[in-house]
């Protein structure tokens, strides 16, 4: 592009059509680089989003506990440490037929995957409880739901496909934690009964934690902590004396949402 004054002191400007077109090719295809882009790093969360459009009838609020009308009860364990402990926690759980869910990090999965192999051999349901134990609260919309993904993606190469339940780290919870969770196909657990384990109570103080507020539907939270792995006989007993019967989370749901029958 050039300038040139014309005689009397008028200006006008010489533009190089060429010049010109080759700038905007240029720019056309850095936009459509940057679009593409954007496109490939969305695509799991649209992908997610558009698979479960149409499960708009399923509540997205949190689960705290499954059907009061029945007595079903689950035992839950969030794993973001406590590998030294699990191996004897599976063995009671075996020893006892018990199968439980157990909400995986994904930063605890990346290094014991031997560990989360042998719980899904075991029959126990492998969830989500994010790739890292961070305050789901305090993140982005984004950091959310990459949270969520993130780990989701790891625990599928490790173990095939998780169940869709996602358990929040710190037990944070609120409607935009629970939508984003929803939108990407999982519901978000909660419980009915927090043993504390991780403030290393007695094991009599466990077992009673558990068994003086047992009920149907109850959704029992636990960690893998020395004394819980001590509990655990008794708790087991203990609710199956009081007519319990002890299934994964899962199952409890489909309990819970399956369609009355007529007959």
């Amino acid at each position: 592009m050039k300038q040139r004054k014309k005689p009397g002191g008028f200006w006008f400007v010489c533009v190089s059509l060429r010049g010109l077109g080759q700038r905007l090719g240029v720019a056309m295809l850095v936009l459509v680089w940057l679009v593409s882009l954007a496109f490939a790093v969305t695509l799991p969360y649209w992908r997610s989003s558009v698979d479960v459009m149409g499960l708009s009838e399923i509540s997205m609020d949190p689960i705290y506990r499954g059907n009061a009308d029945r007595p079903l009860m689950s035992l839950t364990v969030n794993v973001d440490w406590g590998q030294e402990v699990l191996p004897d926690m599976l063995a009671t759980l075996k020893e006892h037929d018990v199968k439980v869910t157990f909400f995986v990090t994904g930063r605890w999965a990346k290094q014991f995957p031997d560990l989360l192999k042998q719980m899904a051999e075991a029959g126990h349901e492998i969830a989500n409880h994010g790739m890292k134990h961070a305050h789901p609260k305090q993140l982005s919309d984004w950091d959310l739901a990459m949270l969520i993904l993130e780990n989701d993606k790891l625990l599928k190469g490790i173990v095939g496909e998780p169940s869709p339940l996602f358990a929040p780290p710190y037990g944070e919870v609120d409607r935009r934690i629970a939508a984003t969770a929803r939108t990407l196909g999982y519901r978000t657990i909660m419980w009915t009964i927090d043993t504390i384990d991780w403030q290393e109570p007695s094991v009599e103080t466990t077992i009673e934690r558990v068994i003086s507020r047992a009920q149907n539907g109850g959704i029992v939270l636990m960690h893998p902590k020395p004394n819980t792995v001590k509990a655990l006989p008794q708790i087991i007993e203990g609710l199956r004396q009081k007519g319990y019967q002890l299934l994964p989370v899962g199952e409890l749901i489909e309990e819970m949402e399956a369609p009355i029958s007529s007959s």
